[in-house]
């Protein structure tokens, strides 16, 4: 084998979806027998009880395993553990009488909290699944509780209704760094909670350590994993199970493109931050859905790829700074800002790759994209903050509560442009000082800290010509698009798309562009797995009877869980991390309590 140099590694990650990990990957049928064990390694490099691949949710699992007895090993591909968990926001909604909602004297019950998650994911999560991660998601907040991390005050959280279910760790100096409140994220208080733990315990974290393929017998367990590391290959043995934590899929574009082609191409990013270009970071590459898939396992739900940012200026929304890295440490966080704010849909155009317009801006909105299942209801939400309230309400479940992108005019009208998609905010000097565009950033662009902006993604130009051949966009119609659109303001009559609000011409240089990005974020959905986080065999042979998914025949000693793992159906993306933490929790207790193989 070659050597494996750091870069090479990781772009190898992204390569996978089109040949799969272990050379037969979603092809939607029976891979089993053509990975099983004709390819066995003759020898084992390390013997495990528990392998767990992934050091973000696969934390919590490896705690929970260790401290039911087993050895365990976890892998992690990346040069630091926490996965992208680490990089996330940190909140989470969680219920069901849980110590921070008692402290707040809120009241909730199961039930309830399980009607409204149903009801979040269109009734198309799978209950039996949902119900478990309710019946134990207070158990889950008192033991991260247990473990160090400092809920902050009650906050509403991500679903219907008036109960109270938002949680947010906040700081806690000595435990953890990073905290809601400290102008930073707090994805990382949960991973250097469980990290805690686990040196407590004695667990080792193996660092640039891919997965990339599983061993299973044929028609029976899985018995291992094959490691990629910078010196070869390893061939690790788990003789009590393998627990696949591998994350999402967003950062591959191969797979994306399998489920849903408008998401995919250029200008078109996954979730592994700056740079986009996925060499470094956190890789959303679908590893541990692709190799499941290469032996047995099924994937289910997957069309709906991912929460769907379009943001002008940037080719991500987050960052951990300049060099060196310090992944210890989130000082160097930075999360985007795009330029696509509501000044400027109130004041400037976007056109697409030929130079025209082609959408009402004013529908981009914050409170339009919300509530914008029609151009009426959009229209009045601009306008009236009270028709927006109720235009979210009455799109409760199918929009704002289990944020459906496509319920937006903005970014429907985006995804129906043909590839690729060449699409540029315009503004001049005037109204880029109106709507506080930051001029020098824009100047001087930086993809790591500030506002993340991307030299590939702004131009400034002293005339229409130069700001045409930078952005790539033709001349004579951009300058003909602008010109018919100033005549709209000096009548106040939107002749095209019949926008109300043209409070300015476009004339004045410099003039100032960001192009748009569409950035895959918080993906969903992967291995379909049970109420225990066992992977269901999709090879086995069922009658057309449906059953719970906890009467389905399983992978023996495989489980997944985390994003990789289809805990949670379709379409909720935010504030998941309390149920990822659940489904890990229950993968590490089961996986524990296997009887090992010989």
């Amino acid at each position: 084998m070659g050597e494996v140099t750091r870069r090479n590694f990781l772009k190898g990650a992204l390569a996978v979806g089109a040949v799969g990990i272990a050379g037969t990957a979603l092809t939607g049928c029976s891979n089993a027998e053509a990975s099983a064990s004709s390819d066995m390694p003759k020898s084992w490099d390390k013997e495990v009880d528990v392998l767990i691949v992934g050091a973000g949710s696969g934390l919590a699992a490896g705690v929970k395993a260790a401290e039911a007895g087993a050895d365990v090993l976890i892998v992690e591909k990346s040069d630091h553990p926490g996965g992208f968990w680490m990089a996330s926001g940190g909140g989470c909604t969680m219920g069901g009488n849980n110590i921070v909602q008692q402290r707040a004297g809120e009241t909730d019950d199961n039930e309830t909290w399980f009607e409204d998650e149903m009801f979040s994911c269109s009734y198309r999560g799978d209950a039996d699944i949902m119900r478990t991660l309710v019946e134990r998601g207070a158990e889950t907040v008192q033991w991260m509780e247990d473990l160090g991390l400092k809920w902050g005050d009650l906050s509403q959280g991500f679903l219907r209704g008036k109960t109270k279910r938002g949680l947010w760790p906040v700081e806690n100096p000595g435990v953890y760094v990073g905290g809601w409140g400290t102008g930073k994220n707090a994805g990382i208080c949960w991973t250097q909670v469980w990290e805690n733990r686990l040196n407590e315990l004695g667990v080792p974290i193996l660092l640039e350590h891919r997965m990339t393929k599983l061993y299973r017998e044929v028609d029976g367990p899985v018995v291992g994993a094959e490691i990629e590391t910078k010196d070869g290959i390893t061939n690790i043995k788990a003789k009590k199970g393998v627990v696949v934590a591998t994350g999402s899929w967003t950062d591959n574009d191969h797979m994306v493109k399998m489920y849903d082609p408008r998401a995919a191409g250029e200008f078109c990013y996954g979730d592994g931050g700056i740079p986009a270009d996925g060499t470094m970071f956190n890789e959303e590459t679908g590893d541990g859905q692709i190799a499941i898939d290469a032996i047995g396992g099924i994937l289910t739900d997957m069309s709906y790829v991912s929460y769907l940012w379009i943001w002008f200026g940037q080719k991500s929304f987050w960052s951990w700074g300049e060099e060196p890295l310090d992944w210890r440490d989130n000082k160097g966080w930075e999360r985007g800002k795009t330029l696509g704010t509501d000044a400027f849909f109130e004041n400037g155009i976007v056109v697409q790759s030929e130079g025209k317009r082609y959408f009402n801006e004013n529908l981009a909105k914050s409170g339009a994209c919300f509530a914008g299942g029609s151009e009426e209801g959009a229209e009045a939400a601009v306008f009236d903050p009270d028709a927006a309230v109720a235009a979210m309400e009455a799109l409760a479940g199918k929009g704002d509560h289990c944020e459906n992108p496509e319920i937006s005019e903005f970014t429907t009208k985006y995804l129906e442009l043909p590839q690729p998609r060449n699409v540029w905010a315009i503004a001049d000097a005037s109204m880029a000082e109106a709507i506080k565009w930051p001029i020098e950033e824009m100047a001087n662009p930086n993809p790591r800290t500030g506002s993340l902006l991307d030299p590939d993604c702004v131009a400034i130009a002293d005339t229409l010509d130069e700001l045409a051949e930078k952005t790539g966009l033709p001349a004579d119609e951009l300058k003909k698009t602008i010109e018919t659109y100033n005549g709209y303001v000096e009548s106040g009559v939107d002749e095209e798309f019949g926008r109300k609000l043209l409070p300015a011409k476009i004339e004045t240089g410099p003039f100032y562009a960001a192009r748009a990005s569409l950035i895959r974020h918080t993906g969903r959905n992967g291995a379909r797995v049970n109420s225990k986080s066992q992977v269901i065999d999709g090879t086995a042979r069922l009658d057309s009877k449906v059953v719970s998914c906890n009467d389905e025949p399983v992978i023996p000693h495989l489980y997944a869980c985390g994003e990789c793992g289809n805990s949670l159906g379709y379409r909720r993306t935010h504030n998941s991390l309390g149920h990822y933490a659940t489904a890990a929790m229950i993968a590490g207790e089961n996986v524990a309590q296997e009887e090992p193989l010989q």
